[in-house]
Protein backbone atom coordinates (compact mmCIF):
# COMPACT_ATOMS: atom_id res chain seq x y z
CA UNK A 1 0.00 0.00 0.00
CA UNK A 2 2.92 2.86 1.07
CA UNK A 3 4.49 1.81 -2.46
CA UNK A 4 1.33 2.46 -4.59
CA UNK A 5 0.29 5.93 -2.57
CA UNK A 6 4.16 6.88 -3.49
CA UNK A 7 3.72 6.09 -7.22
CA UNK A 8 0.53 7.83 -6.95
CA UNK A 9 2.08 10.84 -5.71
CA UNK A 10 5.04 10.88 -7.47
CA UNK A 11 3.53 9.68 -10.99
CA UNK A 12 3.27 12.58 -13.44
CA UNK A 13 0.38 11.10 -15.09
CA UNK A 14 -1.61 10.95 -12.34
CA UNK A 15 -3.57 14.20 -12.85
CA UNK A 16 -4.54 13.70 -16.62
CA UNK A 17 -5.63 10.00 -15.23
CA UNK A 18 -7.49 11.05 -12.41
CA UNK A 19 -9.32 14.31 -14.65
CA UNK A 20 -9.65 11.59 -17.54
CA UNK A 21 -11.90 9.28 -15.01
CA UNK A 22 -14.34 11.90 -14.26
CA UNK A 23 -14.68 12.12 -17.72
CA UNK A 24 -15.22 8.61 -18.49
CA UNK A 25 -17.85 8.44 -14.95
CA UNK A 26 -19.63 11.60 -16.17
CA UNK A 27 -20.24 9.95 -20.31
CA UNK A 28 -21.24 7.02 -18.51
CA UNK A 29 -23.63 8.65 -16.41
CA UNK A 30 -24.90 10.77 -19.20
CA UNK A 31 -26.14 7.57 -21.10
CA UNK A 32 -28.03 6.38 -17.89
CA UNK A 33 -31.13 6.82 -17.57
CA UNK A 34 -31.79 8.95 -14.25
CA UNK A 35 -32.28 6.85 -11.33
CA UNK A 36 -29.22 4.90 -11.71
CA UNK A 37 -27.14 7.43 -10.29
CA UNK A 38 -23.19 7.41 -11.06
CA UNK A 39 -22.62 9.95 -8.23
CA UNK A 40 -20.53 7.06 -5.98
CA UNK A 41 -18.27 6.62 -8.35
CA UNK A 42 -16.80 9.94 -7.99
CA UNK A 43 -15.95 9.29 -4.37
CA UNK A 44 -12.64 6.90 -4.83
CA UNK A 45 -11.09 9.48 -8.25
CA UNK A 46 -11.59 11.61 -4.73
CA UNK A 47 -9.53 9.71 -2.39
CA UNK A 48 -7.15 8.94 -4.93
CA UNK A 49 -6.38 12.89 -5.49
CA UNK A 50 -6.22 13.39 -1.90
CA UNK A 51 -3.38 10.38 -1.63
CA UNK A 52 -1.82 12.58 -3.87
CA UNK A 53 -0.95 15.46 -1.30
CA UNK A 54 -1.25 18.36 -3.99
CA UNK A 55 -4.27 20.35 -2.93
CA UNK A 56 -4.99 22.11 -5.89
CA UNK A 57 -5.29 18.23 -7.82
CA UNK A 58 -8.00 17.51 -5.02
CA UNK A 59 -9.98 20.73 -5.46
CA UNK A 60 -10.11 20.20 -9.03
CA UNK A 61 -11.30 17.00 -8.82
CA UNK A 62 -13.61 17.84 -6.08
CA UNK A 63 -15.00 20.86 -8.02
CA UNK A 64 -15.65 18.48 -12.10
CA UNK A 65 -17.31 15.66 -9.96
CA UNK A 66 -20.15 17.75 -7.82
CA UNK A 67 -20.57 19.58 -11.46
CA UNK A 68 -20.74 16.35 -13.14
CA UNK A 69 -23.28 15.01 -10.96
CA UNK A 70 -25.60 17.58 -11.55
CA UNK A 71 -24.62 18.22 -14.89
CA UNK A 72 -26.05 14.35 -15.49
CA UNK A 73 -28.77 15.09 -14.01
CA UNK A 74 -29.58 17.49 -16.60
CA UNK A 75 -28.42 15.52 -19.53
CA UNK A 76 -29.11 11.78 -18.40
CA UNK A 77 -32.06 10.30 -20.36
CA UNK A 78 -35.75 10.81 -18.67
CA UNK A 79 -36.55 8.08 -15.80
CA UNK A 80 -38.57 5.09 -15.81
CA UNK A 81 -42.27 5.66 -14.64
CA UNK A 82 -42.10 3.74 -12.03
CA UNK A 83 -39.11 6.10 -10.57
CA UNK A 84 -40.18 9.43 -8.79
CA UNK A 85 -38.38 12.38 -9.09
CA UNK A 86 -37.99 13.35 -5.64
CA UNK A 87 -36.13 10.13 -5.62
CA UNK A 88 -33.64 11.02 -8.14
CA UNK A 89 -32.94 14.70 -6.39
CA UNK A 90 -32.78 12.39 -3.28
CA UNK A 91 -29.58 10.27 -4.48
CA UNK A 92 -27.92 13.19 -6.28
CA UNK A 93 -28.00 15.11 -2.99
CA UNK A 94 -26.62 12.13 -0.85
CA UNK A 95 -23.98 11.68 -3.19
CA UNK A 96 -22.85 15.66 -3.30
CA UNK A 97 -23.09 15.11 0.68
CA UNK A 98 -20.52 12.16 0.18
CA UNK A 99 -18.20 13.41 -2.25
CA UNK A 100 -18.42 16.97 -0.07
CA UNK A 101 -17.71 15.57 2.86
CA UNK A 102 -15.06 13.30 1.66
CA UNK A 103 -13.39 16.27 -0.07
CA UNK A 104 -13.07 18.52 3.07
CA UNK A 105 -11.53 15.07 4.99
CA UNK A 106 -8.79 14.60 2.27
CA UNK A 107 -8.09 18.68 2.45
CA UNK A 108 -7.54 17.98 6.31
CA UNK A 109 -5.36 15.05 5.79
CA UNK A 110 -3.55 16.70 3.35
CA UNK A 111 -3.28 20.02 5.44
CA UNK A 112 -2.04 17.31 8.45
CA UNK A 113 0.18 15.67 6.66
CA UNK A 114 1.70 18.71 4.59
CA UNK A 115 2.40 19.81 8.32
CA UNK A 116 3.83 16.63 9.68
CA UNK A 117 6.38 16.75 6.83
CA UNK A 118 7.21 19.88 7.40
CA UNK A 119 8.03 19.54 11.08
CA UNK A 120 9.86 16.72 10.36
CA UNK A 121 11.80 18.86 8.07
CA UNK A 122 12.39 21.36 10.24
CA UNK A 123 13.36 18.81 12.77
CA UNK A 124 16.43 17.35 10.43
CA UNK A 125 17.84 20.98 10.15
CA UNK A 126 17.54 20.91 13.81
CA UNK A 127 19.10 17.80 14.38
CA UNK A 128 21.98 19.05 11.92
CA UNK A 129 22.57 22.29 13.23
CA UNK A 130 22.98 20.66 16.38
CA UNK A 131 25.24 18.51 15.01
CA UNK A 132 27.31 21.23 13.39
CA UNK A 133 27.24 22.96 16.37
CA UNK A 134 28.50 20.63 18.60
CA UNK A 135 31.49 19.64 16.33
CA UNK A 136 32.16 23.55 15.89
CA UNK A 137 32.08 23.86 19.54
CA UNK A 138 33.31 20.65 20.32
CA UNK A 139 31.00 19.80 22.65
CA UNK A 140 30.91 15.66 23.58
CA UNK A 141 27.81 13.93 25.49
CA UNK A 142 27.70 12.13 28.84
CA UNK A 143 24.80 10.59 31.25
CA UNK A 144 24.40 9.61 34.50
CA UNK A 145 22.36 6.60 36.16
CA UNK A 146 21.36 7.69 39.37
CA UNK A 147 20.22 4.45 40.26
CA UNK A 148 22.66 2.91 38.77
CA UNK A 149 25.66 5.11 39.61
CA UNK A 150 26.90 4.73 36.21
CA UNK A 151 27.76 7.21 33.95
CA UNK A 152 28.13 6.78 30.19
CA UNK A 153 30.06 8.48 27.65
CA UNK A 154 29.91 9.20 23.75
CA UNK A 155 32.70 8.52 21.27
CA UNK A 156 33.47 12.13 21.69
CA UNK A 157 33.98 11.94 25.77
CA UNK A 158 35.94 9.06 25.88
CA UNK A 159 38.38 10.62 23.10
CA UNK A 160 38.93 13.73 25.31
CA UNK A 161 39.18 11.75 28.42
CA UNK A 162 41.36 9.76 26.65
CA UNK A 163 39.33 6.97 27.99
CA UNK A 164 38.62 3.48 26.05
CA UNK A 165 35.79 2.45 28.32
CA UNK A 166 32.05 3.77 26.87
CA UNK A 167 30.79 3.17 30.91
CA UNK A 168 32.43 4.54 33.93
CA UNK A 169 31.31 4.34 37.63
CA UNK A 170 30.65 7.86 39.36
CA UNK A 171 34.23 7.95 41.06
CA UNK A 172 35.79 6.68 37.82
CA UNK A 173 34.55 9.78 36.44
CA UNK A 174 35.80 12.32 38.86
CA UNK A 175 38.76 10.96 39.04
CA UNK A 176 39.58 11.42 35.81
CA UNK A 177 39.95 15.55 36.86
CA UNK A 178 42.45 17.30 38.66
CA UNK A 179 42.85 15.72 42.50
CA UNK A 180 41.76 19.43 43.99
CA UNK A 181 38.72 20.14 42.42
CA UNK A 182 37.24 15.96 42.55
CA UNK A 183 35.50 16.91 45.87
CA UNK A 184 33.91 20.23 44.89
CA UNK A 185 32.98 17.94 41.67
CA UNK A 186 31.10 15.10 43.59
CA UNK A 187 29.53 17.80 45.50
CA UNK A 188 27.91 19.77 42.63
CA UNK A 189 26.78 16.65 40.93
CA UNK A 190 24.92 15.36 43.94
CA UNK A 191 23.45 19.03 44.45
CA UNK A 192 22.31 18.90 40.64
CA UNK A 193 20.64 15.65 41.08
CA UNK A 194 19.35 16.44 44.89
CA UNK A 195 17.87 20.13 43.66
CA UNK A 196 17.30 19.44 40.08
CA UNK A 197 19.15 22.30 38.85
CA UNK A 198 22.19 22.54 36.42
CA UNK A 199 25.70 22.89 37.20
CA UNK A 200 28.64 24.19 35.27
CA UNK A 201 32.37 24.55 36.10
CA UNK A 202 35.73 24.52 34.03
CA UNK A 203 38.43 21.94 35.41
CA UNK A 204 41.94 20.80 34.54
CA UNK A 205 41.95 16.95 33.29
CA UNK A 206 44.08 14.79 35.54
CA UNK A 207 47.90 15.01 34.29
CA UNK A 208 47.98 11.08 34.23
CA UNK A 209 45.30 11.21 31.63
CA UNK A 210 48.29 12.33 29.64
CA UNK A 211 46.46 15.51 28.59
CA UNK A 212 46.96 18.63 30.69
CA UNK A 213 43.97 20.28 29.26
CA UNK A 214 41.31 22.68 30.51
CA UNK A 215 37.51 21.43 29.89
CA UNK A 216 34.28 22.61 30.84
CA UNK A 217 31.58 20.24 32.60
CA UNK A 218 28.15 21.01 32.21
CA UNK A 219 25.22 19.06 33.84
CA UNK A 220 21.46 19.08 33.67
CA UNK A 221 18.97 17.29 35.17
CA UNK A 222 16.29 15.17 32.75
CA UNK A 223 13.25 16.55 32.85
CA UNK A 224 11.14 13.56 32.20
CA UNK A 225 13.36 11.07 34.76
CA UNK A 226 14.74 12.62 37.55
CA UNK A 227 17.10 9.65 38.29
CA UNK A 228 19.23 10.64 35.34
CA UNK A 229 21.91 13.66 34.57
CA UNK A 230 22.57 14.53 31.28
CA UNK A 231 25.86 16.42 30.56
CA UNK A 232 28.29 18.26 28.32
CA UNK A 233 32.25 18.01 27.81
CA UNK A 234 33.83 20.98 25.81
CA UNK A 235 37.35 21.52 25.35
CA UNK A 236 38.40 25.51 26.19
CA UNK A 237 42.01 24.79 26.51
CA UNK A 238 42.16 27.65 23.74
CA UNK A 239 39.73 30.04 25.04
CA UNK A 240 40.74 29.37 28.55
CA UNK A 241 44.93 30.36 27.29
CA UNK A 242 43.28 32.91 25.27
CA UNK A 243 41.77 34.33 28.73
CA UNK A 244 45.24 33.70 30.36
CA UNK A 245 47.20 36.00 28.46
CA UNK A 246 44.74 38.82 28.08
CA UNK A 247 44.68 38.80 31.87
CA UNK A 248 48.48 38.42 31.95
CA UNK A 249 48.39 41.59 29.11
CA UNK A 250 46.17 43.43 31.19
CA UNK A 251 48.16 43.02 34.45
CA UNK A 252 51.03 43.80 32.45
CA UNK A 253 49.83 47.00 31.33
CA UNK A 254 48.71 48.08 34.76
CA UNK A 255 51.78 47.45 36.44
CA UNK A 256 53.69 49.63 33.61
CA UNK A 257 51.16 52.27 33.51
CA UNK A 258 51.35 52.28 37.58
CA UNK A 259 55.27 52.24 37.16
CA UNK A 260 55.47 55.50 34.62
CA UNK A 261 56.21 59.18 36.11
CA UNK A 262 53.03 60.34 34.38
CA UNK A 263 49.56 59.50 34.77
CA UNK A 264 47.77 56.93 32.18
CA UNK A 265 44.17 56.20 31.62
CA UNK A 266 42.40 54.70 29.35
CA UNK A 267 38.82 55.90 27.59
CA UNK A 268 36.02 53.48 25.59
CA UNK A 269 35.64 54.31 21.92
CA UNK A 270 32.24 56.29 23.23
CA UNK A 271 34.39 58.02 25.83
CA UNK A 272 33.89 56.68 29.09
CA UNK A 273 36.83 56.41 31.35
CA UNK A 274 37.63 53.16 32.33
CA UNK A 275 41.10 53.30 33.65
CA UNK A 276 43.09 55.47 35.70
CA UNK A 277 46.80 54.16 37.26
CA UNK A 278 47.74 53.99 40.95
CA UNK A 279 49.70 57.45 40.46
CA UNK A 280 46.37 59.23 40.05
CA UNK A 281 45.14 57.46 43.31
CA UNK A 282 48.89 58.78 44.78
CA UNK A 283 48.82 61.88 43.47
CA UNK A 284 45.42 62.92 44.56
CA UNK A 285 44.55 60.34 47.56
CA UNK A 286 41.58 59.30 45.78
CA UNK A 287 40.79 55.83 44.97
CA UNK A 288 40.55 54.65 41.39
CA UNK A 289 37.12 53.63 42.04
CA UNK A 290 36.17 57.20 42.71
CA UNK A 291 37.76 58.61 40.19
CA UNK A 292 36.41 56.67 37.56
CA UNK A 293 32.83 57.28 38.98
CA UNK A 294 33.63 60.89 38.47
CA UNK A 295 36.71 62.03 36.95
CA UNK A 296 35.50 65.97 36.68
CA UNK A 297 35.96 66.28 40.95
CA UNK A 298 39.18 66.52 40.78
CA UNK A 299 39.39 69.17 38.31
CA UNK A 300 39.47 72.66 38.89
CA UNK A 301 35.78 74.59 38.89
CA UNK A 302 36.42 76.61 36.55
CA UNK A 303 38.62 74.41 33.76
CA UNK A 304 35.68 71.46 33.82
CA UNK A 305 33.50 73.21 30.75
CA UNK A 306 36.29 73.61 28.49
CA UNK A 307 38.02 70.07 29.24
CA UNK A 308 34.12 68.22 28.62
CA UNK A 309 33.66 70.57 25.77
CA UNK A 310 37.26 69.53 24.11
CA UNK A 311 36.82 65.52 24.77
CA UNK A 312 33.25 65.71 23.64
CA UNK A 313 34.23 67.29 20.57
CA UNK A 314 37.62 64.86 19.87
CA UNK A 315 35.59 61.77 20.76
CA UNK A 316 32.96 62.75 18.27
CA UNK A 317 35.52 63.95 15.36
CA UNK A 318 38.02 61.03 16.01
CA UNK A 319 40.63 63.63 16.42
CA UNK A 320 43.51 63.87 19.10
CA UNK A 321 42.87 65.14 22.24
CA UNK A 322 45.44 67.59 23.98
CA UNK A 323 44.47 70.15 26.48
CA UNK A 324 45.84 72.12 29.99
CA UNK A 325 43.83 71.89 33.12
CA UNK A 326 44.23 71.96 37.02
CA UNK A 327 44.04 68.77 38.98
CA UNK A 328 43.79 68.56 42.66
CA UNK A 329 46.40 66.90 44.47
CA UNK A 330 46.14 65.45 48.30
CA UNK A 331 47.25 68.65 49.75
CA UNK A 332 44.20 70.36 48.94
CA UNK A 333 45.92 72.12 45.74
CA UNK A 334 45.32 72.12 42.40
CA UNK A 335 48.47 71.95 39.58
CA UNK A 336 48.12 72.75 36.34
CA UNK A 337 48.78 68.97 34.05
CA UNK A 338 49.32 68.78 30.25
CA UNK A 339 46.71 66.23 29.62
CA UNK A 340 46.44 64.09 25.38
CA UNK A 341 45.16 61.16 24.47
CA UNK A 342 44.81 59.42 21.25
CA UNK A 343 42.27 57.14 19.34
CA UNK A 344 43.63 53.41 19.17
CA UNK A 345 41.71 52.26 15.78
CA UNK A 346 41.75 48.59 14.07
CA UNK A 347 42.30 47.67 10.98
CA UNK A 348 39.05 49.02 9.66
CA UNK A 349 39.81 52.24 10.87
CA UNK A 350 37.30 51.92 13.76
CA UNK A 351 38.14 53.42 17.42
CA UNK A 352 38.67 50.69 19.68
CA UNK A 353 39.83 53.00 22.79
CA UNK A 354 41.30 55.78 23.76
CA UNK A 355 44.62 55.99 25.49
CA UNK A 356 46.29 59.25 27.47
CA UNK A 357 48.10 60.42 29.61
CA UNK A 358 48.03 63.82 32.28
CA UNK A 359 51.55 65.22 32.56
CA UNK A 360 52.59 67.55 35.85
CA UNK A 361 53.73 70.87 34.39
CA UNK A 362 53.06 73.13 36.97
CA UNK A 363 56.60 73.85 37.47
CA UNK A 364 57.40 74.62 33.38
CA UNK A 365 54.04 76.68 33.73
CA UNK A 366 55.53 78.71 36.95
CA UNK A 367 58.21 79.14 34.54
CA UNK A 368 56.27 80.23 31.41
CA UNK A 369 54.27 82.49 33.39
CA UNK A 370 57.67 84.19 34.99
CA UNK A 371 59.13 84.34 31.98
CA UNK A 372 55.93 85.98 30.35
CA UNK A 373 56.10 88.24 33.18
CA UNK A 374 59.82 89.52 33.18
CA UNK A 375 59.58 90.07 29.59
CA UNK A 376 56.31 91.80 29.67
CA UNK A 377 58.51 93.89 32.75
CA UNK A 378 61.02 94.42 29.96
CA UNK A 379 58.80 95.51 27.14
CA UNK A 380 57.77 98.20 29.64
CA UNK A 381 60.64 99.26 29.94
CA UNK A 382 62.17 99.37 26.55
CA UNK A 383 59.03 101.42 25.80
CA UNK A 384 60.21 104.40 28.47
CA UNK A 385 63.82 104.52 26.78
CA UNK A 386 64.09 107.05 24.49
CA UNK A 387 66.12 105.33 21.72
CA UNK A 388 64.86 102.47 19.21
CA UNK A 389 64.55 98.86 19.97
CA UNK A 390 63.26 96.31 17.91
CA UNK A 391 63.94 92.48 18.04
CA UNK A 392 64.16 89.53 15.31
CA UNK A 393 63.58 86.16 15.67
CA UNK A 394 65.93 83.39 13.90
CA UNK A 395 64.37 84.00 10.40
CA UNK A 396 65.00 87.62 10.24
CA UNK A 397 61.49 88.17 11.47
CA UNK A 398 60.13 91.01 13.54
CA UNK A 399 58.58 89.98 16.80
CA UNK A 400 58.91 93.28 18.87
CA UNK A 401 59.40 97.10 17.96
CA UNK A 402 59.20 99.89 20.89
CA UNK A 403 57.51 103.20 20.10
CA UNK A 404 60.65 105.19 19.21
CA UNK A 405 61.69 102.53 16.85
CA UNK A 406 58.45 102.96 14.74
CA UNK A 407 59.01 106.61 14.76
CA UNK A 408 62.86 105.94 13.69
CA UNK A 409 62.00 103.13 10.67
CA UNK A 410 58.04 104.96 10.19
CA UNK A 411 59.81 106.25 6.64
CA UNK A 412 60.14 102.50 5.66
CA UNK A 413 57.88 100.12 4.64
CA UNK A 414 55.37 98.99 7.60
CA UNK A 415 57.78 97.75 10.14
CA UNK A 416 55.84 95.53 12.72
CA UNK A 417 55.79 92.11 14.16
CA UNK A 418 55.14 89.66 11.69
CA UNK A 419 57.53 90.98 8.74
CA UNK A 420 61.02 90.19 7.31
CA UNK A 421 63.85 92.26 7.78
CA UNK A 422 64.24 92.55 4.10
CA UNK A 423 60.72 93.50 3.46
CA UNK A 424 60.67 96.09 5.83
CA UNK A 425 64.74 97.41 4.93
CA UNK A 426 64.00 97.62 1.55
CA UNK A 427 63.30 100.53 -1.39
CA UNK A 428 64.29 100.73 -5.07
CA UNK A 429 67.30 102.05 -5.60
CA UNK A 430 68.57 102.58 -2.30
CA UNK A 431 71.10 100.39 -0.46
CA UNK A 432 70.73 98.54 3.09
CA UNK A 433 73.03 96.42 2.78
CA UNK A 434 75.44 97.94 5.12
CA UNK A 435 72.66 97.55 8.28
CA UNK A 436 71.21 94.13 7.15
CA UNK A 437 74.61 92.68 6.32
CA UNK A 438 75.85 93.45 9.79
CA UNK A 439 72.79 91.92 11.42
CA UNK A 440 73.26 88.25 9.58
CA UNK A 441 76.65 89.25 10.00
CA UNK A 442 76.19 89.03 13.92
CA UNK A 443 73.80 86.56 14.01
CA UNK A 444 75.56 83.81 12.06
CA UNK A 445 79.03 84.58 14.00
CA UNK A 446 77.36 84.93 17.36
CA UNK A 447 79.05 88.33 18.04
CA UNK A 448 78.18 92.22 18.75
CA UNK A 449 78.30 94.57 15.56
CA UNK A 450 78.20 98.20 16.42
CA UNK A 451 77.31 100.01 13.46
CA UNK A 452 76.55 104.23 12.54
CA UNK A 453 74.41 103.93 9.43
CA UNK A 454 71.70 106.31 8.13
CA UNK A 455 68.45 105.48 6.54
CA UNK A 456 68.08 106.15 2.76
CA UNK A 457 65.88 108.60 2.60
CA UNK A 458 66.57 110.05 6.21
CA UNK A 459 69.00 112.73 7.38
CA UNK A 460 69.41 111.55 10.85
CA UNK A 461 72.36 109.00 11.89
CA UNK A 462 71.51 106.24 13.98
CA UNK A 463 74.16 104.53 16.25
CA UNK A 464 73.61 100.35 15.88
CA UNK A 465 74.09 97.98 18.58
CA UNK A 466 73.64 94.55 17.25
CA UNK A 467 73.18 91.71 20.26
CA UNK A 468 72.45 88.58 18.76
CA UNK A 469 71.51 85.55 20.55
CA UNK A 470 70.31 81.69 19.86
CA UNK A 471 66.87 83.18 18.97
CA UNK A 472 67.74 85.97 16.68
CA UNK A 473 68.90 89.66 17.32
CA UNK A 474 68.00 92.45 19.21
CA UNK A 475 69.37 95.94 17.56
CA UNK A 476 69.48 99.34 20.16
CA UNK A 477 68.94 102.55 17.64
CA UNK A 478 70.46 105.55 18.95
CA UNK A 479 70.05 109.19 17.23
CA UNK A 480 73.84 110.61 16.72
CA UNK A 481 73.91 114.88 16.98
CA UNK A 482 76.10 114.58 13.46
CA UNK A 483 73.58 114.51 10.39
CA UNK A 484 74.86 113.27 7.74
CA UNK A 485 73.71 112.89 4.47
CA UNK A 486 73.75 109.37 4.22
CA UNK A 487 76.72 107.45 5.95
CA UNK A 488 78.13 103.95 7.42
CA UNK A 489 80.81 103.99 9.45
CA UNK A 490 81.50 100.85 11.06
CA UNK A 491 82.91 100.82 14.40
CA UNK A 492 85.29 98.66 16.43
Amino acid sequence: MPKLINVIQQHRFTAPLLLSSVLIVFFADSQTPLGFSHGMLYMPLVVLAGLTLRPSLLHLTGVLAICAVWLGYVISPSTPAEFAIRYVLTNRSLATLALVLLWWLAAQAIKAQLQQAQQHTEEQLAKLDLTLANQVAALSHWLLDDHRKMITLDAGSRKLLNIPSAELTLEQFICCFDDHVQFKLKQQLQECLRQQHSMAIEVQLHPESGQHIWVKLVAYPDPAHPELVRGLLQNVQQSYQKAHLLAEQQLRFKQLADSLPVKVWTATAEGIVDFASNTFAEYSGIDTETILADWLAIIHPDDRADTVAMWQHCVQTQLAYKIEFRLLNAAGDYCWHLTSALPIKNEQGKVMYWFGSAMDISEQKALWQQTDHLKHTLYQTLEGISDGFFILDAHFRFTYLNQTALELLSSLKHPRPGKLLTDVFFASGKDFSPITTAIQRAFYKQHTEHLCFTLPGTTVLLYFSIYPAEQGVSILMQPQQTQLKMTAVPLP
